[in-house]
């Protein structure tokens, strides 16, 4: 009996320390995520304390908005590019650095410094670089060059050069730490079976490295999906519509165009469709794992 008490009394605490966490994620998330699917089913403007109903009409205008299907074109474009790059350079850095080469301590400081500062400060430097800097500097060399945000062809490329350079360090330090764990005495015993540097990354190290390739795919691939601050500050979804991705759109369209029932049901499909990536992305990357 009296051991009972114990493990009831050990229990209590353990659950009164996962009191102040699951407030806050009721307060924060379930709580707006009610009223905002309450929201989407209304004509509100966002604005007056009225609301009329209107069921499933904001949703069934979503689905045949082509502005929408416009934004999110843009930003699965922009999410799956950026997903590929982040995710190959960081991986390649990873391999260099954790070699022996020379002062790799400096140079992985060096790649990871940008991933500690704001998007939006990144935002702010970079759009300076390619409005002032890089075409004044490109002058004295005879070159006259503009902003490629103020280019509606290439625009969203130079947002996706502005999120590879930040994005960078924090992969690569997971990929060095796959890499750390893996025994050197595997790559070693397939150089001696006679495998090249190529064969014995490809079937020993590539494979070992799968959880970790995992992770980054899905860290990036959901936070380039979800991408805003970085949008806003640079080109606020132009020029044009070529930089417009679903947040910014939603934001446009709850708070400039005063139809936050329609922002709202636009937010719950978007948020239905990151829970969908998520898990085919998981389901095809842990197969992945275990025939690996």
């Amino acid at each position: 009996m009296g051991n009972m008490k114990r493990m009831i009394r050990g229990e209590f605490w353990y659950v009164l320390f996962l009191i102040p966490g699951i407030l806050l994620f009721t307060l924060a998330v379930l709580i707006p995520f009610v009223i905002g699917t309450r929201y989407s089913f209304t004509s509100w403007d966002g604005v007056s304390r009225k609301l009329t109903y209107i069921g499933w009409e904001n949703y069934v205008h979503a689905f045949q908005d082509s502005d929408v299907w416009a934004a999110l074109g843009n930003t699965f474009k922009y999410a799956f590019i950026l997903m590929v790059l982040v995710n190959g350079l960081s991986l390649l850095l990873a391999l260099l650095l954790d070699s022996y080469l020379k002062f790799k301590n400096l140079f992985r400081t060096i790649f990871f410094l940008p991933s500690i500062l704001s998007i939006v400060l990144s935002g702010f430097i970079w759009k300076y670089n390619f409005s002032t800097g890089f075409p004044k500097l490109l002058t004295l060399f005879g070159l006259d060059v503009t902003s490629p945000l103020g280019n509606p062809d290439h625009a969203l490329f130079g947002l996706i050069l502005v999120a590879l350079w930040q994005g960078v360090g924090a992969p690569m330090i997971i990929y060095i730490a796959g890499l750390q764990g893996i025994p050197s005495e595997l790559v070693e015993s397939a150089k001696m079976d006679g495998a090249g540097a190529g064969r014995a990354f490809w079937h020993v190290t590539l494979p070992l490295l799968a959880p970790s390739i995992t992770i980054n795919l899905l860290l990036v691939l959901t936070g380039s999906l979800k991408v805003f601050d970085l949008v806003w500050v640079t080109t606020q979804g132009g020029p044009g519509f070529a930089t417009e991705v679903i947040t910014t759109f939603i934001y446009k369209t709850a708070f400039n165009s005063f139809k936050a029932g329609y922002g709202m049901a636009l937010s719950m499909i978007f948020f239905v469709i990151l829970v969908i990536v998520t898990i085919v992305q998981l389901s095809i990357f842990r197969r992945r794992e275990v025939e690996m």
